[in-house]
C-alpha cells in the first residue's frame, strides 16, 4: 500500500471516523467468528490478516473515489 494512503487509514480509525466495532454488521460477524475460534479475542496473526484486508479495502476505495471525482469533473 501507498504509505500515503496507509497513513491516512490509520488516521481515519485514530480519528473514530473508520469505526468498525461501531458496525453492528461488523460486530455481528466478528462474535460470530471468534464463538467458532472458540476464543474471546483474535491471534496476532488473525488480527495482522484482518487489519491487512481492511488497509486494501480502504485503498481500493480510495483508488475508486479518486476515479469517480475525477469522472465527474470530466463530464
Amino acid at each position: 500500500m501507498i504509505p500515503e494512503v496507509q497513513t491516512l487509514y490509520y488516521y481515519e480509525i485514530d480519528h473514530a471516523r473508520l469505526d468498525f466495532d461501531a458496525d453492528p454488521v461488523y460486530q455481528k460477524n466478528m462474535a460470530r467468528a471468534l464463538a467458532e475460534l472458540g476464543t474471546a479475542e483474535l491471534s496476532p496473526a488473525l488480527f495482522s490478516l484482518l487489519d491487512t484486508a481492511n488497509q486494501i479495502s480502504f485503498a481500493h476505495g480510495f483508488r475508486l473515489g479518486l476515479s469517480l471525482a475525477r469522472w465527474a469533473l470530466w463530464r
